[in-house]
Order: structure tokens, then sequence, then C-alpha cells
């Protein structure tokens, strides 16, 4: 919202900002409603029909912020799109050049925003590795009033990377896996099952 509103209408006459999931989606469109900036939200929920009607609102600028899921990361054109901010990191560090790419298209400038954060800062570290390669000029910048604790950042940081050895599916059964969260992706898929 911040952002928002420092850019003005003038630079930032639409805005297409990606998040990880439905519910993201929803939650931050709601909230810049709240503050009179015109947002909606693009999933994999909405019904062609209502895919089509948000799309064609935001090209035509009667929604400055359209709030997309990955769903939107490819195939979408919206000329003279100024500004894509990246709310959560992608999954996939791949289409993360596919969201960036929405905009700064047909030789014209566009800005990308990217938000980091302890628990996905080597997540984006492994993106400037992979894809980015000194091929473009990422600054970093800390904005005025959200600054970082830097003793705390190291602290989420660090606990972000570090893996506890010896952690395993127990085989005390599904009860106990449920009480004591067990880990995700361990199991095998019906599919691999069959």
């Amino acid at each position: 919202r911040r952002l928002i509103t420092e850019y003005g209408v003038e630079e930032w006459d639409r805005v297409l900002v990606f998040v990880s999931t439905r519910y993201a989606s929803e939650h931050v469109a709601k909230k810049l409603r709240r503050y009179n900036i015109k947002a909606s939200e693009l999933h994999g929920k909405l019904d062609q029909d209502a895919r089509i009607r948000r799309l064609e609102d935001f090209k035509k600028g009667k929604t400055r912020i359209l709030v997309a899921t990955d769903l939107a990361s490819r195939g979408l054109d919206v000329v003279g799109l100024p500004a894509v901010v990246n709310y959560d990191l992608p999954r996939s560090t791949a289409d993360f050049t596919h969201r960036i790419g929405r905009t700064g298209r047909a030789g014209k400038k566009g800005m990308a925003v990217t938000f980091i954060t302890p628990t996905n800062e080597d997540h984006y570290n492994l993106i400037e590795k992979r894809h980015l390669k000194g091929s473009m000029v990422v600054e970093r910048e800390v904005l005025k009033g959200f600054e970082p604790n830097e003793n705390k950042w190291e602290v989420q940081s660090e606990a972000a990377r570090v893996q506890v050895e010896g952690v395993k599916h127990s085989n005390s059964g599904l009860a106990h896996d449920k009480m004591f969260g067990g880990i995700k992706g361990r199991r095998r898929s019906k599919k691999d099952k069959l």
C-alpha cells in the first residue's frame, strides 16, 4: 500500500501483484480495497468468465491493482504495465522470470519489486543465482519505516536454513503423525503406491 501511494497514479496506474495462494490473493485485495484502492483478485478458483472480466477491467484501468496467483504469470499480456510486485516468491525459481516479464515489454520500461523476508531470503538468493546471473541490476533497498532488526533477521534466516538431522516419518501411525506434525512430502502418494 505504501509503494502504491508513494509512486502515485501517474507512475503506477496499474500494478500486478503476485501472491502464492488463493487465500492470499483474496486477503491482500480486500486489505487494499479497505483503503479505497481499486483492487481485485485473480486465481484458479474463479470461473473463466470472471477471470476474463477481471483481466479486462484491469487492462482498461477500471481496476488499479490485480492480485494474482501464478495463474497470471504466463501468457498474460497487459500493454504498458508499469510495475509488478512479488508479494510472495514463487515456488519454482523459473516462475520468477515469467512473473517479472509481465512488465517492461516491447521496449518500454517497467519495475519489478520483490519483498524479501528472513525466511525466504535463501530462496531469493537461489533465484538470483539461477536466473538473473548478473544480467540484471538488482538493487536491494529497505523501505523507511520497515527496517528489520538485524539480530532478529539473522536468527530467523538461520532458522529457515537449519534442518534437524534424523527427522523422518514415524512408524507410530497416523494419529501420532497428526499430533506431532509429521513431515510434508515424505509419504508416498496414492499414485506412487499404485
